[in-house]
């Protein structure tokens, strides 16, 4: 021992320790060893209580046997892609220090992983890396999504909130729109074939563009979207397809790899089809454009008319102004009485459609009192062969859904 530790030591010694002092120095021995800075502690949740007031998280990680608090504080909170829950198995990256006043030690959470989430973005990067070097994701392989389609293959959860906010907005928007629903798989190990059964039979099924769509979640909840058979299909199919799977923080591979990628279903069907409203808005926009270029033209030559009409040089012209005159007129007259014509037919077949689609809409039929029986496919039962002797079927009223089980007698 050297002069300075035994003159440390005989100080120590000699030295009558307060609570707060002794909490500080082992503080202090925490927060300046490089041992404790950079950690990785695995271990399942308990007391989860989310956000308090001041936006830190307060909450415990244990395993079978020790317990240990944790802190998060606001800043790193930000980071968070997902809430957590009690009894979830996670990896803290932290660091380990004191709380002096409390006297006890806790882990500093930086951020939080669940178990085997680390393998799976690890394995998802290597995958972009590899369709990447291969072109996959290049914009020249991109299809052109058509700007006014009439059929629109979707592949989707069946019953999911994403079906039924894409059917709402897209009909909202453009009622002319024939809908496709191939209702499909979208988590677990058996996703990805049924994901790409469904994706080939609606490529099969001569639709103008595809939506492929869900509504978020976690990385290993998304998984089926990474897999790399689904994604080599999508490559080589002839139909333009959109992606709505996932959100911005959380980007599956079939966003990468389809043609037009958005983050919610809301905004695939906004990109999918146009506004009814804007469409007549544009048309009567270029009939009032229209109407001032030929006015324009026309008051053009009415003045090059004029000049040569008063020109002394030239003589009887009184007769010949008039017949070009009563020409343009009735030239004017015609155009614009055949320009309104065929906005007026163009809106008439507008409101037709839309009138035809509205009729068709089974909502609609819904509010007259009627309702709609579903056989266990999803597939509308229309009439009564279609029935078996027994039927797990669902009606559907005008306010919700009613399973119910139809015996067909026969006569």
């Amino acid at each position: 021992m050297n002069n300075f530790e035994e003159e440390l030591n005989n100080n120590i010694k000699n030295h009558t320790f307060s609570v707060l002092e002794i909490n500080s120095l082992v503080k202090e021995i925490f927060d300046t060893s490089p041992i404790f800075k950079s950690l990785k502690v695995r271990g399942e949740i308990s007391n989860w209580k989310g956000k308090n007031i001041s936006g830190h998280i307060y909450f415990s990680l244990k395993d079978s046997t020790s317990t240990i608090k944790c802190v998060m504080f606001k800043y790193d909170t930000f980071s968070l892609k997902e809430d957590f829950k009690d009894g979830d198995e996670v990896i803290l990256t932290c660091s380990l220090s004191v709380y002096a006043i409390g006297g006890y030690y806790q882990l500093i959470v930086k951020n939080i992983s669940r178990e085997g989430e680390g393998d799976i973005l690890l394995k998802k990067q290597k995958l972009i890396e590899k369709l990447s070097k291969e072109g996959l994701f290049d914009n020249s392989r991109k299809k052109k999504i058509p700007s006014f389609p009439y059929k629109i293959g979707i592949i989707v959860g069946k019953n999911s909130a994403a079906s039924k906010d894409l059917e709402t907005n897209i009909i909202r928007r453009w009622p002319l729109v024939e809908i496709n629903f191939y209702y499909s798989l979208v988590q677990g190990k058996e996703a990805p074939l049924d994901l790409i059964k469904n994706i080939i039979k609606a490529d099969n099924d001569h639709n103008d563009v595809l939506i492929i769509a869900r509504g978020g979640g976690s990385i290993e909840d998304l998984s089926a979207f990474d897999d790399e058979t689904l994604i080599r299909t999508i490559s080589k199919i002839k139909t333009p397809l959109i992606s709505a799977v996932g959100h911005e923080i959380n980007r599956s591979i079939t966003d990468f790899i389809a043609d037009k990628y958005v983050s919610t279903p809301t905004g695939a069907a906004e990109i999918v089809v146009p506004n009814k409203d804007d469409v007549l808005t544009d048309l009567k926009q270029n009939k009032e454009y229209i109407n001032t270029l030929m006015n324009n033209y026309l008051a053009n030559y009415l003045h090059k008319i004029t000049i040569l009409k008063t020109n002394k040089s030239l003589t009887n012209l009184d007769k010949i102004y008039d017949a070009y005159y009563e020409k343009i007129n009735n030239y004017e007259i015609k155009i614009n009485n055949l320009f309104s014509n065929f906005i007026l037919n163009l809106e008439n077949k507008l409101n037709k459609y839309k009138l035809l689609a509205d009729s068709s809409n089974p909502y609609n039929i819904l509010n007259k009192g009627y309702c709609i029986i579903k056989d266990e496919n999803g597939s509308i039962v229309y009439e009564s062969k279609l029935l078996k002797k027994e039927n797990n079927s669902k009606i559907i009223f005008k306010d919700k859904e009613v399973d119910v089980t139809i015996i067909k007698k026969e006569k």
